[in-house]
């Protein structure tokens, strides 16, 4: 679903951000966000997708947190997405998911050797 589209005030830790972006990321990148101590809000985005898997990206400001400081609000990022988070995509170009799916059943050791 877009982000302008989610109907949510707070985005919470494990959602998944998916957007265009350019050099030095692919051309399709998701970032998720997470819960971070050294960040101002609580928060972070790290990539989760291509070569940059794995990295923070940014530490979210301190106005993006709720009251409770248990999750960030919607409505900050999308007001200030090219401003703070991704200057490259329109806010109207984002997509979130509420985190990924794992598969009901994992392969066995055998699948995964080959």
């Amino acid at each position: 679903m877009k982000i302008k589209d989610y109907r949510r005030a707070t985005l919470n830790a494990g959602t998944v951000f998916r957007f265009p972006a350019q050099v030095p990321f692919e051309s399709i990148v998701d970032w998720m966000l997470m819960e971070d101590s050294i960040s101002d809000s609580g928060f972070s985005l790290f990539c989760v997708s291509g070569y940059h898997s794995g990295q923070v990206e940014l530490r979210l400001p301190a106005e993006a947190k709720t009251e409770t400081n248990r999750s960030i609000m919607t409505r900050w990022v999308c007001e200030n997405w090219q401003q703070w988070i991704y200057t490259h995509a329109k806010v109207s170009d984002v997509w979130i998911r509420e985190g990924y799916s794992a598969p009901e059943v994992l392969p066995d050791k055998n699948a995964l050797e080959n």
